[in-house]
């Protein structure tokens, strides 16, 4: 299972950089954008149409109630008058239409008049081919069976009064105008003033029916004028909007068909109703996110789109950050937010560079997630996005230097006394009463430490997941307990010794410069564990015999370089950090191996021997501590087989050897500039000085001879401060004498 873990993540390495780069992007994307979808995705109901909604439903975000709205503008287009015009042509056209239609009245009740003057019986009624032949005479009007009875009942006095008086009532009626679909109207107004003396039956039989026959509107509507008013009041009707966050079903009230249609439209409502442009805005913000941040790291730190494990930690770190986050803020409360924590992992893993690009991207997605998922207002959202960047960037500053894990609960101290200052800040900007400003900021400063205990528990799973290199992994590795320093110690001492020189002169020439100083020791004692493999063919290790004595350069060669993808595979084998590996497989460049060369040119003449056979494999070194392993590689091995070494000789020689790799092209790769080398030399010059220090030359000494001497020199001193006391001895008087005290007697 391992082992094709690790054959698929070669695979993937050895696919092209855009490649790599496009592949990688995509997977961010659908990470990021998965954990937004699921973060605001709204919660879906099953209610319908006169349900009881059982709790309070807020809209999720700003919409248009289509149903109200349609209804409150369709109303006030009704409500818009009607445009008119007269039309002077219609007023005779009417008046003609009623002298025609008269004519033909006229006819029929003369028809009645003579089949009534027919008949011999009083009691006799009209029968159906009277009416037949009386509706023959109507073409105007159509009158039923009962009107043509009123009317061929009506003498001609009575039909005279009614023509006289509906002609001239219709003529003044039009000429106050009667406007379109106010017929009716217009019919009873001429009623008003022609029915008082006119019989009842012969108004409603005969004039009525002539009327609607004849009468037209002489005032029409212009119906693109009235068009153009009832849009312009429709259009000026304001839709009704639901703000984000304001109700649109109370708990216990009954829904209606407005506010099912608006949660519809919001899409929640369970069942096939879907927010489609939510998650296409959603799409769209994402991938700008990622765009400004992949801009910022660019600018920032190029080495991350190259990275595809410094890139996967960062995109990780901000997942992390982005679910806990959302999981405190909804349960905990949105001020309690660890959002610190990416900035936090990332620059206790890779860097500070890397760590302002997942902080940027945290902060931005934050930003976004807090105000659309969190349901936070403005002004809360504006102190998440503040508390984000603000103290995430002093978590950088803080731990870019020092990133013990002692140190991380500090910079989350500082950093919640930073975030609570953020929140006390835009409290007073926003509101008046500061009490709930202070225990929001309480629960900013329990967020950050809460990011720093995360920081310290999820750096050692980080680290050991993704092989990463951090200062607490380098002095953990630096440890002489280390298996494959163990066995350097023991079966290559030689080599040890070597490794431990080179690690001091890698150490103080990345210290001049600024580059990572602890990598540059560690990877310089890893350096040459390939010589594990066959230690008794460096020159270090042998006692004796050298094999390569008896070995044809070119084998000799292949020895020596193999020992560089020993050493790879070794630290592959042992998890050592890629960067480690990568000085391993560095650290002799593709320099050639030059005293094998210089060998078979001896025993076959330059003509046959081409030096590109005698170099190693490489690559040339890629970064400054790579570069800075081989130059103090190469200066070690050399300066110590200087003859009577002296500061002149010394720096000559480590110049010279420098020089060398420059115009062989092994630093064009690196990133050291003109003004490092320098540094880099001086430091070897100053480091050598203590491996090459000048001694005082110690005389040849018998010590027991000396130790000898001295006892007789004592012996010598001791008896004559025995003489000089018998000497004042006798010469005193004889009471002064007694009082004398006897010298000691001598020790044998």
């Amino acid at each position: 299972m391992q082992e094709d873990k690790v054959r698929g993540l070669r695979a993937f390495t050895r696919l092209p950089l855009r490649l790599r780069q496009a592949i990688f992007a995509a997977g961010a994307y659908a990470v990021l954008l998965l954990i937004c979808m699921l973060a605001v995705s709204p919660q879906q109901y099953d209610l319908r149409v006169g349900d009881v909604a059982p709790q309070t439903i807020t809209a999720s975000k700003d919409t248009v109630d289509e149903v109200t709205t349609e209804r409150r503008r369709q109303a006030a287009a009704d409500a818009v008058s009607p445009v008119y015009y007269k039309d002077d042509s219609i007023a005779e056209a009417v008046l003609a239409d009623m002298e025609t239609a008269f004519s033909e009245l006229r006819a029929v009740r003369e028809l009645g008049g003579q089949i009534r003057a027919a008949w011999e019986d009083e009691d006799e009624q009209f029968s159906e081919e009277d009416y037949a032949q009386a509706t023959g005479l109507l073409t105007t009007l159509t009158l039923s069976t009962y009107q043509l009875r009123t009317l061929m009942n009506t003498d001609e006095a009575d039909f005279e009064n009614l023509y006289q008086s509906l002609t001239s009532a219709t003529r003044t009626t039009l000429v106050s105008t009667i406007a379109e679909g106010q017929t009716g109207e217009a019919i009873n107004n001429i009623q008003q003033i022609v029915a008082y003396n006119t019989r009842t039956d012969l108004w409603y039989n005969v004039a009525i029916p002539t009327l609607r026959a004849v009468l037209q509107p002489n005032m029409l509507i212009d119906q693109e004028a009235t068009e153009e008013n009832r849009q312009r009041a429709y259009d000026a009707v304001e839709p009704t909007v639901y703000k984000q966050d304001q109700n649109i079903v109370v708990k216990g009230d009954r829904v209606s068909a407005e506010q099912i249609a608006v949660l519809e439209t919001l899409g929640l409502l369970r069942g096939n109703s879907v927010d489609v442009w939510l998650y296409v805005g959603l799409a769209a913000i994402v991938a700008l996110i990622l765009l400004a941040v992949w801009l910022f790291a660019m600018l920032v730190s190029p080495e991350l789109l190259t990275s595809g494990t410094q890139a996967l930690v960062v995109l990780l770190a901000c997942v992390l950050t982005l679910l806990l986050s959302l999981l405190m803020g909804r349960y905990v409360g949105a001020n309690a937010m660890p959002v610190i924590l990416s900035a936090l992992l990332v620059v206790s893993l890779i860097g500070a560079r890397p760590a302002l690009v997942a902080n940027l991207l945290t902060t931005l997605l934050m930003a976004f997630l807090t105000f659309r998922a969190a349901d936070l207002t403005t002004s809360q959202t504006i102190s998440v996005l503040l508390m984000t960047s603000v103290a995430g960037t002093a978590a950088i500053i803080l731990l870019r230097q020092n990133a013990a894990r002692v140190y991380a609960l500090v910079t989350g101290l500082i950093c919640g006394v930073i975030e609570y200052a953020v929140l006390l800040f835009v409290s007073t900007v926003t509101t008046s009463e500061l009490s709930g400003a202070l225990a929001y900021g309480s629960q900013a400063a329990i967020g950050a430490l809460t990011a720093a205990v995360l920081c310290v528990g999820l750096q050692p799973l980080l680290e050991t997941a993704f092989n990463l290199v951090t200062p607490a992994k380098l002095i953990e590795l630096a440890s002489p307990n280390q298996p494959l320093l163990r066995r350097l110690m023991i079966e290559a001492p030689g080599t040890y010794q070597h490794s431990m020189i080179v690690a001091n002169l890698a150490e103080a020439a990345a210290e001049e410069i600024g580059a990572n100083a602890l990598l540059a020791r560690v990877g310089a004692y890893y350096h040459d564990i390939g010589k594990l493999v066959r230690p008794m063919y460096f020159k270090e290790n042998q006692l004796g015999e050298n094999p390569h004595d008896k070995t044809d350069p070119r084998v000799s060669t292949a020895i020596l370089t193999e020992h560089t993808r020993d050493g790879v595979e070794l630290a592959r084998k042992h998890r050592l950090p890629e960067p480690i590996v990568d000085m391993i497989c560095q650290h002799h460049g593709d320099t050639p191996v030059m005293y094998f060369y210089a060998k078979a040119v001896k025993q076959g003449g330059e003509e046959g021997v081409d030096i590109d056979d005698f170099r190693y494999e490489g690559p040339k070194p890629q970064s400054a501590e790579a570069a800075i392993l081989m130059l103090a590689d190469t200066v070690e091995a050399a300066v110590r087989s200087i003859q009577e070494p002296t500061q002149a000789k010394i720096s000559q020689m480590i110049r010279k050897l420098v020089r060398g790799k420059m115009e062989d092209g092994q630093l064009d790769e690196c990133t050291l500039t003109f003004r490092d080398i320098g540094h880099i030399c001086n430091a070897f010059e100053k480091a050598m000085q203590g491996v090459f220090h000048q001694r005082i030359e110690y005389p040849n000494v018998d010590l027991r001879r000396a130790q000898k001497r001295a006892q007789q020199s004592r012996e010598r001193q001791q008896n004559r401060e025995r003489q000089q006391a018998n000497k004042a001895a006798k010469s005193a008087p004889e009471g002064e004498a007694k009082g004398v005290a006897q010298p000691p007697k001598e020790e044998p």
